[in-house]
């Protein structure tokens, strides 16, 4: 990590001197949490692949004969999610901000991987920006590329996320599509109630959360408010759930700039970690007058029962 303070020290001087500053005085702009996996049902396993089976069951009730006349079947075919590794690499030299405005974050007398500039990393970047970048990057939009020998990995590389899941299931027949036509401001309640139209009926009577990004469902709720059936005194009488339903939208910060909706009950999305490693666990090394900071963990998204998601995601192939 490069440690840039060329337009503090422009600013401030080149020298320390102690005026009151302080941690509280460094601003960062608000980070991205995770959304995502909190709509979902954790499992907690140390298997790298999460193996499933899917059952699909034949009818059996037919009229009475006396002779025996077989009828009925099972099926069943094999899913799996895949737990994906992840880690973070991070080295820095904190003597630069010795002779700066930042001064206050070194020390003397101790081991630089003990300075409040470290204490300070962890406070507010490491723990933050794996958040935002595990959202924004890789739990929807993420697809997996094997890295280069020797190379940092590209953002959004990490995983199969879910776009490419549920595209996946719809090419291969797996997962509903339901045909749409492209989202617009002025119908998007009209299409919202139209895809849970679409549902299985026997799923129509189970709780979900219809997701689609922040600015959709937005889009919805104006919609929902231009309705003249509907009579509020404010803005915040307008709530997200889909009348007659038992389903409800669900923004998501993971799925910004994109059309997708999808849907399923929680049981059937699954969020798969280890048992046994704590996420978000670092090591921090001392070597000469670096400080290095280690970090990896393991996990994936994916759904138990494909034929139980629908998506307006179209086939391509």
């Amino acid at each position: 990590m490069a440690i840039t303070t060329a337009a503090v020290i422009a600013e401030y001087g080149a020298y320390y001197q102690d005026a009151g500053q302080n941690k509280k005085r460094i601003l960062t702009m608000l980070s991205q949490g995770r959304q995502i996996t909190n709509l979902a049902t954790p499992i907690k396993t140390d298997d790298t692949i999460f193996r499933l089976a899917n059952a699909t069951f034949r009818t059996l009730v037919q009229p009475f004969q006396k002779t025996f006349t077989q009828k009925g079947g099972v099926e069943i075919v094999p899913n799996e999610i895949r737990q994906y590794r992840f880690k973070i690499d991070d080295e820095f030299m904190p003597d630069e901000l010795y002779a700066t405005w930042l001064g206050f974050l070194t020390a003397k007398q101790v081991d630089r991987k003990e300075w409040p500039f470290v204490k300070w990393l962890f406070e507010v970047y490491y723990s933050r920006q794996i958040d935002q970048d595990m959202e924004l990057n890789e739990y929807y939009k993420g697809v997996y590329a094997t890295p280069a020998a020797g190379v940092a990995g590209a953002d959004g590389t990490g995983m199969n996320g879910l776009k490419k899941l549920l595209q996946d299931g719809v090419n291969d027949g797996t997962i509903n599509t339901v045909p749409m036509a492209a989202l617009h401001v002025d119908t998007i309640f009209d299409q919202v109630e139209a895809f849970t139209d679409k549902i299985t009926e026997v799923y129509q009577g189970i709780p979900m959360d219809v997701c689609m990004s922040q600015h959709w469902v937005k889009k919805y709720l104006q919609d929902k408010r231009s309705q003249g059936f509907y009579q509020n005194k404010s803005d915040k009488d307008i709530n997200t759930d889909i009348d007659f339903t038992p389903q409800s939208v669900k923004g998501l910060a993971s799925m910004v700039g994109t059309d997708d909706i999808f849907c399923t009950p929680t049981e059937n999305f699954l969020h798969i970690s280890p048992a046994t490693i704590t996420k978000n666990s670092f090591k921090v090394e001392e070597s000469k007058r670096s400080v290095c900071v280690l970090g990896d963990w393991s996990e994936g998204l994916g759904f138990g029962i494909n034929q139980a998601v629908w998506t307006n995601i179209a086939k391509t192939a």
